[in-house]
């Protein structure tokens, strides 16, 4: 036996079956991050259709101090690093715009289309649109609106609509996805090309603390998605996630092969069950008693959650979250991959493929079920069935591609 061995940390992975890894080939596809985008799906159902159900006991911040958001925004930036980074690699960053440029059009052109259909619907006298054109803050008690008034001209609405500046709520953060993709993407592989990394994390720290430290926070680009998600603060996610897919070999290489690697692993599991041990802490009067812990009083949970944990500036602690969760799960899967793929595999792999589509699709699943009477039941079985129907409905549009032609998926 070697000191190397001796040395080495034990971790729960000498537990676990062999056999049960994923059979990372070396393809720039990872369905472990598809399996993660199709987990997110569930999740967005459960803020997005907010009728009190068996999914908000995964949802409502109850796997951590997180949303689907960051979550999606990571993701989506370790994507753009794989799958562009590659290209630039091999043959630099002008041979990779053009199709950044196609992706950005695109992104593009399906969230004005989604801004002026739903702005034409609000003239169907018998469909109330309220769901999708209104935004109401249940902390604060208003309602805002989220498009000019009925009379107002079709080019206020158009102008505004191609400025990104109203828009349902609930499909915003793909507009957040667009300026960043058309702002950031380029700007980001020129600089890893010219290998100017520390220059380029740190600047992107440097644009965070400062909207971190404003009051009220920079809304550089006018649009209705800074109100949630400030593009300075939200960035990093997006910056951190491009840098991670580009050096994908190098970074799973770190926390797989070496002791400090695996070290952070353990401590990121860790501080991940710490973190949802918090949150369920949340004094949510939705959630019966028994769902709820108390090792954190009331008013000392909401003072560090406005404090560390909120979601429009991206606070710390709420950073930290997102980071260590990610790391935890993609650990879990790489690890135990045949059984989860199995269990799991045949519903989340799917719609995580087409997370665009779902986004897009479920704005008007949600019009739909609000214009029926079944939220106004108001019933925790019948909600549950919303959610799980609606779910199901998704996949079998996904599975069958419906529409695929004309929504980018």
């Amino acid at each position: 036996m070697t000191t190397d061995t001796l040395r080495a940390p034990r971790t729960f992975s000498d537990w676990i079956p062999a056999s049960w890894a994923y059979p990372d080939t070396g393809a720039t596809r990872d369905l472990r991050l598809d399996f993660m985008r199709g987990f997110v799906i569930p999740l967005l159902f459960a803020s997005h259709f907010e009728y009190f159900s068996a999914l908000m006991f995964i949802g409502w911040e109850r796997i951590g101090v997180i949303s689907t958001a960051e979550i999606f925004v990571i993701l989506s930036g370790i994507v753009v690093g794989m799958v562009y980074g590659k290209k630039v690699k091999q043959a630099g960053v002008a041979a990779a715009m053009p199709g950044l440029i196609s992706r950005s059009v695109a992104l593009y052109r399906i969230s004005v289309l989604m801004i002026l259909t739903i702005a034409a619907l609000r003239f169907i006298p018998w469909l109330d649109t309220t769901i999708i054109t209104t935004f109401h803050d249940p902390y604060g008690g208003k309602t805002f609106q989220l498009y000019p008034p009925i009379d107002a001209s079709i080019f206020q609405v158009i102008s505004k609509a191609l400025l990104l500046q109203i828009g349902p709520h609930q499909f915003q953060i793909v507009g957040m996805y667009v300026v960043m993709f058309i702002l950031f993407t380029p700007l980001v592989f020129f600089m890893l090309a010219k290998r100017q990394l520390g220059l380029l994390l740190g600047a992107s720290w440097v644009l965070y603390l400062i909207n971190l430290g404003s009051n009220p926070f920079f809304r550089p680009t006018n649009a209705q998605f800074e109100y949630a998600f400030p593009i300075l603060s939200w960035q990093l996610l997006y910056v951190h996630g491009m840098v991670a897919g580009y050096y994908k070999q190098e970074v799973v290489q770190f926390f797989s092969a070496t002791a400090w690697g695996k070290r952070l692993v353990a401590l990121c599991i860790a501080l991940s069950l710490g973190f949802i041990v918090f949150t369920w802490n949340h004094p949510l009067q939705q959630f019966p008693e028994w769902a709820r812990l108390h090792f954190v009083p009331a008013d000392t949970f909401l003072h560090w959650y406005n404090t560390y944990f909120t979601k429009n500036t991206l606070g710390i602690g709420r950073l930290v979250n997102v980071v260590v969760l990610f790391i935890a799960i993609y650990t879990l899967m790489t690890l135990c991959w045949q059984p989860l793929n199995r269990m799991l595999g045949w519903f989340f792999i799917p719609l995580g493929q087409a997370s665009l589509y779902v986004f897009f699709i479920h704005v008007f699943l949600l019009l739909l079920i609000a214009n029926t009477p079944l939220p106004s039941y108001e019933n925790f079985w019948i909600n549950t069935g919303i959610h799980i129907g609606l779910l199901a409905l998704v996949w079998v549009l996904v599975k069958r591609q419906f529409l695929f032609r004309w929504i980018p998926h």
